[in-house]
This record gives C-alpha cells, structure tokens and sequence, in this order.
C-alpha cells in the first residue's frame, strides 16, 4: 500500500474545510467514496476529487501535496495514522488531535493545536497566534501531546494551556505563556513582550535571558538548581528536534508570577 495522496490542483478562492479527511473518517472508503466527499468551501461545497488529485490508498498514512494556507481544520479530531503536509497549511491544523502524528513542512495559520489532547505535531517552519491555545468563549487550550516547531511562533503561544508540552526551536512572539494554567513551553531562541502575562500555572523554560526582560508581575526567586531538568532534556533526546541536542543543565534563575493572579507560574532562565 502506499500513501494515500491529495495534491491541490490550484489555490482554491475560499478556505477549503479539510476535517473529513483524516485516518478516522476515510476508514474502510474507497478511493471512488474518498473522491466523492464533499468538503465545505466557503458558502458552498466541493468534491475532493474537484480539488485534489488522488493517488494511493493507504488511509493511515494520509499527504497533502501542493497544499496552501486556505485548507483548514486538517487532522481535525484525529486519534492515530498520520498526515504528511507538503507547504503550507491554514487554520485550526490538529484542532482536537487525540493522537497520531501531523508533520508540516511549511508554515501553518492560527489555532495550531488548538484544544489539543495527545499526539505529536511537528512543523517544520513557523506557526501563528495562539499556537496550542484556545478558541474564543471557551476555556481550555492544549491539554496534551507534544508540539514542535523548527522556526518561530505568533502571539499568544500556549494561551490558557493545561497540559502538554510546545517546544520552538526559534523564537516565540509577543504573550507566550499567556493565561496558562499548566503544561510546558520551552524556547531556544528570544521571546516578545509580556511573557507569562496572567499566567497561573505551568512552566516556561528559556535557554537565555528575554531581550525585553522579565515582567514585574514575576518575582524574582534566585538561583536554583533543579533536579527534574535532567530527566526533562533524556526526554526530548526521543524527539526529532533540535531540543535533543541541547546540552543538557539544571542551573536557571526562577521567576514565579503572574502575581497578578495566583502567582504559581514559573519561568526558568538558563544561568
């Protein structure tokens, strides 16, 4: 069997609603059922086979070829398999993944794994605002599994997130960590304004000092050496990313706040 494949015949006008097309939904479908789907575009709807080109029948392992940032919602609600995205890809991508793999070789809009459970996302490029956050009115973000991302992020990076863990390789935009109420962030690069605003649990981890400097929020808790970031870096080295090679320490200075709130956030700054 070989993977099963949707290649974009053209940019499409409207944003294209891919959430049907996943392990969970193409299970025991044909191609000639698969090629038949109507998927949401815009106000209106459209075959698959109007819009992609299908090739391969191996529903598990699932790619997008010559995607764009108008597919939404793909690996939305997935629980296993996988999805290969080969460019760029819209919206709200692992919306509710509860497990499987998402690999992106591009860049991906807002609402990445938003309201995540479990799996693994990677994408190998940049992400948008509120990665692994939350959607207006509701009340969690992430709740689980792993996000990797090469490049940077937008704002609002693990806005309201409870558990999991988001690990970039490059830089995190402005309000990362925001209203965060438990899980991990972890940045090798720089970060923007106003880290960990209302955060109230949870911890963020940078391998060198904000350029804009830590809020007043934060209070300043010294030195430390702690215990659980050895064991923390032995688990990124399973990881295909650039935090398994990070020499591993335990030395950071503390930061804990938002003392707006309750004040049980940390950040540790690599010393």
């Amino acid at each position: 069997m070989s993977a099963l494949t949707f290649t974009l015949k053209a940019a499409p006008a409207q944003r294209v609603d891919c959430s049907l097309l996943t392990p969970d939904e193409l299970a025991e479908k044909s191609v000639a059922d698969i090629a038949a789907i109507e998927l949401a575009v815009g106000n209106t709807v459209e075959r698959v086979d109007s819009l992609f080109d299908i090739s391969g029948n191996d529903v598990n392992d699932i790619k997008f070829s010559n995607s764009c940032d108008k597919l939404d919602f793909v690996g939305r609600n997935m629980t296993s398999g996988k999805i290969t995205i080969d460019g760029n890809v819209g919206a709200y991508l692992g919306i509710f993944l509860e497990g499987g793999e998402i690999e992106v070789n591009g860049n991906t809009e807002g609402y990445t794994a938003c309201e995540m459970k479990s799996g693994q996302i990677k994408i190998n490029g940049n992400a948008g605002d509120f990665l692994g956050g939350v959607r207006p009115g509701r009340r969690n973000g992430m709740t689980g599994g792993v996000v990797i991302v090469t490049g940077d992020t937008g704002a609002r990076t693990g806005d309201h997130m409870r558990r999991g863990m988001i690990l970039i390789e490059g830089n995190a935009g402005d309000y990362c960590g925001s209203r965060m109420i438990s899980g991990t962030i972890a940045v090798l690069g720089n970060v923007g304004s106003h880290l960990g605003y209302a955060m109230k649990r949870g911890t963020v981890l940078l391998t060198k000092a904000p350029s804009q400097g830590i809020s007043a929020n934060f209070n300043d808790c010294g030195s430390h050496t702690l215990a659980f970031l050895p064991l923390l870096f032995a688990s990124f080295t399973k990881l295909d990313s650039q935090f398994a090679k990070v020499d591993s320490f335990s030395r950071v200075q503390r930061y804990a706040g938002d003392v707006g709130g309750i004040g049980m956030g940390e950040i540790l700054v690599k010393i």
